[in-house]
């Protein structure tokens, strides 16, 4: 009986007897191998992505309220100190591409480009963002009742 050069494995000629010490013992060199070249190709993937970006990218959804203004403001609230959020109306148009961006520091976030009835007040905390119409119009602040909405946020990783 033979030995393959890189595990080890038995390996067998036609006319050897096969021995369940043996074949059982081949299938733990192998399991053994792959577990540890596993460990390894994880903890340099782990490595790489430290090294990656200076960002955490976070996404979930909310439901409209149907509350707007001043006195309603919507709230995201993070792990981390927001730099960018985006959001979504769930169901919209084809021909209607509306969304709000709001980019930290700014203080104003505007939801469609050629309507400043879209303009929204923001205001930026430590771990989140507040915003509110300022014609304090539910679907101009993405909060109209029932309604399901997305929403992505860069979060600053140096912090």
């Amino acid at each position: 009986m033979e030995n393959t050069s890189n595990y080890g494995l038995k390996r067998w000629d036609g006319g050897d007897r096969i021995l369940h010490t043996e074949f059982n013992d081949n299938w733990d060199k192998i399991d053994t191998a792959i577990k540890g070249s596993e460990d390894k190709a994880a903890a340099a993937l782990q490595t790489a992505l430290a090294s990656c970006g200076n960002c955490k990218i976070v996404y979930g959804t909310y439901t409209g309220t149907g509350k707007s203004g001043s006195a309603n403001p919507n709230k995201l609230t993070f792990d981390g100190k927001p730099v960018l959020v985006i959001v979504q109306e769930e169901k919209q148009t084809a021909d209607m591409d509306i969304n709000l961006r709001m980019l930290r520091p700014c203080t104003w976030a505007q939801g469609a480009a050629t309507n400043d009835n879209w303009v929204n007040a923001v205001t930026w905390g430590a771990a989140q963002v507040q915003w509110y119409s300022r014609n304090d119009y539910a679907p101009t602040q993405f909060n109209e009742a029932g309604k399901k909405y997305y929403y992505l946020a860069l979060l600053d990783a140096a912090v």
